[in-house]
């Protein structure tokens, strides 16, 4: 059996591959549209503790199902738990925050953002890679893009809005952080991305508990509509996602299974615009393009 095949047999049929990366668009494209619902009955903090906490017990479950066989490594165990902080509890903190104030089309747009960042860590921070022409030219087509969904000529004063979006995009500065640093200090100890994923939600989850007194805090009123949204970005995005990424990731590759972040911003921004009537201006949607844009150059082969 080759390498491809017995990646495709772990992870399910190449149909079954297929959908779940289709899925995988629809729930983590979705995951802005439902902080929304869920933040009309409860606090940015509340949305957050409840998010990774449902992903928490999603993956508790998974584990002792499953009886993933877990690293005995103290330092690995650290450095997953590094990235879990990073990459889960942190970001997802930083977007029900940011939403306060921006769409959640927008928001979703700011997560686009995830190669591009993830791209200038690996180069210029943990230095795990070099870039190549295409990769340096795709990374300024992308920051460019990002200052036209910033749109600094129409900022008039350091108000909500502005800081939403800062919260936006360091979380997408947090994505790329984790997943590179994940990179550089977790895959070459040969832990399984199942198994980084159970220590990536739990560490996120003991995090956030740790949080507790100043995220879940307020009155709570919950309602079906609530609880339906936390499920789907908590069991769904949080949870069942990361590992529906993880087989995707085997039988694809890095290079097809990133391209789920081209497709989330349309998700996110036709869900915003239909469902909560959000407007959008002409400069993010062109400025979203210009990113993905600026990410597929990235994606291209350099001819010799």
């Amino acid at each position: 059996m080759t390498t491809t095949s017995a990646a495709a047999k772990a992870g399910g049929s190449p149909l079954l591959i297929a959908l779940k990366f289709i899925f995988l668009a629809l729930l983590w494209g979705s995951s802005f549209f439902f902080i929304k619902i869920a933040m009309t009955t409860l606090s940015w903090g509340q949305v957050a503790w409840s998010r990774v906490v449902a992903g928490g017990i999603f993956m508790l479950v998974f584990w002792l199902i499953s009886r993933e066989k877990l690293p005995r490594d103290l330092v690995t165990w650290g450095h997953i738990a590094v990235a879990g902080v990073f990459g889960i509890g942190i970001p997802f903190i930083f977007f029900p925050w940011a939403e306060q104030f921006i769409t959640s089309a927008v928001a979703t747009i700011y997560n686009g953002l995830t190669p591009i960042m993830t791209a200038i860590i690996a180069v210029y921070v943990l230095r795990v890679e070099n870039f190549n022409r295409n990769q340096a030219a795709g990374v300024l087509v992308g920051l460019a893009g990002l200052v036209v969904v910033i749109a600094p000529w129409t900022i008039t004063d350091l108000g909500g809005s502005f800081w939403g979006q800062i919260a936006a995009l360091s979380a997408a500065v947090m994505y790329g952080f984790s997943g590179t640093y994940l990179k550089k200090y977790v895959f070459p100890r040969g832990v399984s991305a199942k198994a980084i994923s159970i220590i990536e939600v739990g560490a996120a989850t003991v995090f956030i508990l740790l949080l507790t007194p100043f995220l879940a805090t307020g009155p709570l009123t919950i309602d079906w509509t609530t609880i339906i949204a936390i499920a789907i970005i908590g069991f769904g995005g949080t949870g069942l996602a990361y590992l529906w990424f993880n087989d995707v990731l085997e039988s694809w590759g890095p290079t097809r299974a990133s391209s789920v972040t081209y497709v989330m911003p349309i998700v996110g921004i036709m869900l915003g615009v239909v469902f909560l009537g959000e407007t959008l201006h002409w400069y993010e949607p062109v400025g979203g393009a210009i990113v993905i844009a600026g990410v597929l150059i990235m994606r291209r082969q350099v001819k010799n």
